[in-house]
């Protein structure tokens, strides 16, 4: 039976080894891309807001100051009872950049907050659309420009960035920093490796003909979440889609306060996986089937206390090629979160995966707010 454990190890961090190895090397290879002769008109920057108002009264002002030719700023309000509303409105009627668009009621065969993007995509004056979420925030007055870059050529249609959480104080805030960094590890890794299979909603763009040229958000236009990385998993490919891994083009959000509010939003975001393409979720699938068994078996193995060098040989390379990986992102974002205590954490969010996992297949409801 030991034998058999210890193979098993040996087969997991081989392959979590290959994994972190390949995603290194191709962040590490990672060069920004630039708009040199492709020119593009403007940008419409859309962000659909229910209940924002006071994390609008901080975004909007910094969205003004962007240094870029020619924007525009789209707010889309989904009945809202505070005041996001009247701060919309009052832009609307004094500053030429800002589009207001109210949502009264959503019809019922699609999700709200979907419907709210195709609303404000709708409405958008320029083919190529940016988009974010009122919690979240530029570091500069570039990030427009940056973002814009990865429309480098007419074949781009999805530029992917980077969004990370501020930093705080207490271990839920430096877990969801990692949870954040090692997803994003993940899905950039793959897509530099040319398989595009999500982004976040809070730092993304796409062409607007694109979008309704085949049909929104299609057949998950009434699944909760999703209206980020379904999209591009249903559309992105090697050819089509720009990576912006930059300090430039990264956005902080204001990060959940409670486990409580944490759980409930990874819930959301993973209920999606479901629908990923079966290529992704069988190559999803096999890296988070590998950590599992990884963890499990490493520790039964050292118990018996048999090949105790070889597992802590195993061991070893997989947690300095899991560093290695997160280190290189972080260094090509400017990412400042911690990761001292990897191994403690790596396991812990091995748990926080399994957990939230079984919630997932249990769960029938989720909502976006």
């Amino acid at each position: 039976m030991i034998l058999f454990i210890f193979l098993a190890f040996i087969a997991s961090a081989s392959i979590l080894f290959l994994f972190y190895s390949l995603v290194s090397i191709a962040i590490s290879s990672y060069k920004q891309p630039v708009r040199e002769e492709y020119k593009i008109p403007g940008i419409s920057i859309v962000i659909c807001a229910r209940n924002e108002s006071e994390n609008l009264k901080k975004l909007i002002p910094l969205l003004l100051k962007q240094q870029f030719e020619t924007f525009e700023i789209i707010l889309v309000d989904d009945r809202s009872s505070d005041e996001t509303y009247d701060f919309g409105l009052e832009l609307d009627h004094n500053e030429s950049k800002f589009k207001l668009v109210r949502i009264d009621s959503t019809p019922d065969h699609i999700n709200n907050k979907k419907f709210a993007i195709t609303m404000g995509i709708r409405t958008a004056t320029y083919d190529h659309v940016l988009l974010t979420d009122a919690d979240c925030f530029p570091q500069n007055d570039n990030w427009v420009e940056e973002m814009s870059q990865g429309f480098c050529t007419d074949d781009k249609k999805f530029v992917i960035g980077y969004s990370q959480y501020y930093l705080a104080k207490g271990f839920l805030n430096q877990f969801i920093r990692f949870e954040t960094l090692y997803t994003a590890m993940k899905y950039f890794g793959i897509g530099l490796l040319g398989n595009p299979y999500m982004g976040v909603g809070r730092n993304i763009a796409y062409r607007k003909s694109f979008f309704l040229e085949n049909n929104g958000f299609g057949k998950h236009q009434s699944v909760v979440g999703g209206d980020d990385d379904l999209l591009v998993n249903r559309h992105a490919k090697r050819k089509n889609t720009s990576f912006m891994v930059t300090p430039g083009s990264v956005m902080l959000s204001n990060p959940k306060t409670s486990w409580k509010e944490f759980w409930l939003q990874k819930t959301r975001h993973l209920s999606v996986g479901k629908h990923y393409k079966k290529s992704d979720k069988m190559l999803l699938g096999l890296v988070s089937l590998s950590k599992i068994i990884f963890w499990f078996s490493f520790f039964a193995v050292i118990m018996a206390g048999f090949q105790t060098y070889f597992a802590l040989g195993g061991f070893l390379l997989v947690m300095v090629s899991l560093l290695t990986s997160l280190v290189v992102l972080k260094k090509k974002t400017g990412d400042d979160s911690s990761i001292s205590f990897l191994p403690i954490v790596d396991f812990i969010y091995t748990f926080y995966f399994i957990l939230t996992g079984l919630k997932v297949l249990f769960t029938k409801k989720v909502k976006w707010k």
